[in-house]
């Protein structure tokens, strides 16, 4: 295992239980009538477990050489990557009120899937609307939550 494995684990175990303690100060509530606590508290644990299985990962199966060379820092064109998925996350944060949810969404994946490898144009669009589509029919249909309309009006 990689020190940066290890020191990424930690800190991804602290961030969950905090998430998690800081949970218990809201009411928590029941499945079926969840409370303000709730999503933070099944995120801090998801956190947790996700940690735990990244610390406790090399007990099971070490990186071989190649994929730890492959994954090192040094590796050209990962840090433009990093840049890049950062700066389309906070422009996405930037205009979700504006351009509206949807279009946000449909967007932030179209562009976060061209910067993460090249994809062809199809196969781009029909991802990025599925999961759009799929996020409105969840949230939107069945959950019935106010998302953002935007200046279209979607």
């Amino acid at each position: 295992m990689k020190y940066s494995d290890s020191v990424s684990g930690v800190f991804w175990l602290i961030v969950g239980l905090s998430l998690s303690i800081w949970s218990l100060t809201y009411e928590i509530g029941v499945l079926t009538r969840p409370g303000p606590g709730y999503l933070p508290l099944a995120l801090g644990i998801i956190l947790i477990l996700l940690s735990l299985i990244l610390l406790f990962g090399h007990w099971k199966k070490r990186a071989s050489p190649t994929k730890q060379t492959a994954l090192s820092s040094s590796t050209p064109g990962r840090w433009k990557k990093l840049v890049y998925t950062v700066v389309v996350l906070f422009v996405t944060g930037f205009f979700f009120e504006t351009l509206g949810y949807l279009l946000t969404i449909f967007l932030l994946i179209a562009l976060l899937m061209m910067g993460a490898e090249p994809h062809n144009w199809k196969k781009v669009l029909i991802t990025a609307f599925l999961a759009t589509l799929g996020v409105y029919l969840i949230f939107v249909l069945l959950l019935e939550q106010p998302l953002p309309r935007g200046f279209l009006g979607v």
